[in-house]
């Protein structure tokens, strides 16, 4: 199942399995309030989604990439 959504004025079509493959070989960044985890791995929100849709993460707000993640059914933490 592919999920629509609009980021920064794009269309993205992805799959749950887009965003989990996007995270393999990849190092996560920095922590600051939320995280997902995948592949056994935490991981910035704001990062996946700019690595999945190829949108620089500084132009991704928290809420944007929160937003997204969710639609997917990603269980988002946040940090203590």
């Amino acid at each position: 199942m592919s999920v629509k959504f609009t980021l920064r004025g794009r269309t993205f079509d992805l799959r749950k399995e887009d965003i989990v493959s996007v995270a393999r070989g990849m190092s996560p960044g920095r922590i600051q309030k939320y995280s997902v985890v995948l592949n056994g791995k935490s991981f910035p929100i704001r990062q996946i989604v700019a690595a999945a849709t190829t949108v620089p993460a500084i132009e991704i707000t928290s809420q944007d990439a929160y937003r997204i993640l969710q639609k997917f059914g990603f269980d988002i933490s946040i940090a203590d």
